[in-house]
Formats: structure tokens, C-alpha cells, sequence
């Protein structure tokens, strides 16, 4: 009997981060036009998962770990370590589940660029104005809803992502 697509889909690592939202930005982007609901779900995630993947790597995490779980035993996963971090960074404006918070994550990329020893983001006005645009019209929670969002808040998503998707290597480099 093969294996579920669940038991098949292994530990969430750096590298799979980063493939998949390449694959979301793609799914997304054929999206657009017809089902303009799911393309801003989809773009979301891409943000997320763009801003993770970036803090990740100046973390110094590997492409091969599991970010969800702890390397070495007895110390938080690189995940936990972030939200706990995030958490710090946000104070009372971090949302109850950091683990979706784009302004969260963007603000722990900021941060995380900072402790690495690099250089301010030279396009960080634009970076953070992107990911408000995109905070204000997107929430994992979204995939329990229908509706037909607004041409503005459809433009304002997909430039986002595509902003971030773009400019990702500078996000961490």
C-alpha cells in the first residue's frame, strides 16, 4: 500500500520552505484572474514562507534541518526560537499565533540582518510597506471563508509577493 501524501511529505526543512514557495508564488499567479480569493490566500503563504525561509538563513539554519523540531535535544527548534523572538520583538501588537504574523517575521528579519553583522536593508521603506499591504489583507484563517475581494486589495497582495519573491536574496545576503 503506498504511503499517504501527509506520511510522504517528511520534516519541514529550509529547503523544502523555499520550494514551496516557489510552487505557491506559480499556483497563485495562475490564480489571478479567475479566483482571485485563492491567489491572495496563496500569496500570503508566499510572503510567509519567503520571510521565514530569509530569517532561517541568517539564523544560519541548514537547508537540511528540520526547523520544526529541536537540533540539538533539549533546545527549542529554530521554529519555537523565532516566535519566542518574534514575541520580544512585538510586545503586546504580536498576534496570539506569531507564526502567521508577516509584520512579525518581517520586523525578525530586520532584526536577525542586524545580529548577522549586515547592513540595513537598502530598499527597508518599500520591504515594510509591502508586508503592511500584505498584513492588512491577509490571515492563514482566510481558508475558511468566501469572498470576492476588492481589484485593490487584489493588486495590493500580488505586489507583495511579488516584491518579496523578487528581492528575496537581499532579504538575507
Amino acid at each position: 500500500m503506498p504511503l499517504t501524501l501527509t506520511a510522504r511529505i517528511g520534516p519541514d526543512t529550509l529547503a523544502k520552505l523555499e520550494r514551496a514557495a516557489t510552487r505557491r508564488f506559480a499556483e497563485a499567479s495562475r490564480l489571478i484572474d479567475d479566483q482571485p480569493f485563492g491567489a491572495i490566500y496563496l500569496l500570503g503563504y508566499t510572503v510567509e514562507m519567503r520571510l521565514k525561509a530569509a530569517h532561517y538563513r541568517l539564523a544560519g539554519v541548514s537547508h537540511a534541518w528540520n526547523i520544526s523540531h529541536p537540533i540539538p535535544p533539549n533546545v527549542d527548534s529554530p521554529r519555537m526560537l523565532a516566535e519566542r523572538q518574534i514575541r520580544s520583538i512585538r510586545g503586546a501588537a504580536a498576534q496570539r499565533s506569531v507564526g502567521h504574523d508577516l509584520l512579525g517575521w518581517a520586523q525578525l528579519v530586520i532584526e536577525s540582518r542586524t545580529v548577522a553583522g549586515l547592513p540595513k536593508l537598502m530598499a527597508q521603506p518599500e520591504f515594510l510597506s509591502h508586508i503592511k499591504d500584505a498584513a492588512l489583507r491577509w490571515t492563514e484563517s482566510l481558508r475558511y471563508h468566501a469572498n470576492k475581494p476588492y481589484n485593490e486589495e487584489l493588486e495590493a497582495v500580488v505586489k507583495a509577493a511579488r516584491w518579496v519573491t523578487r528581492n528575496y536574496s537581499q532579504l538575507w545576503s
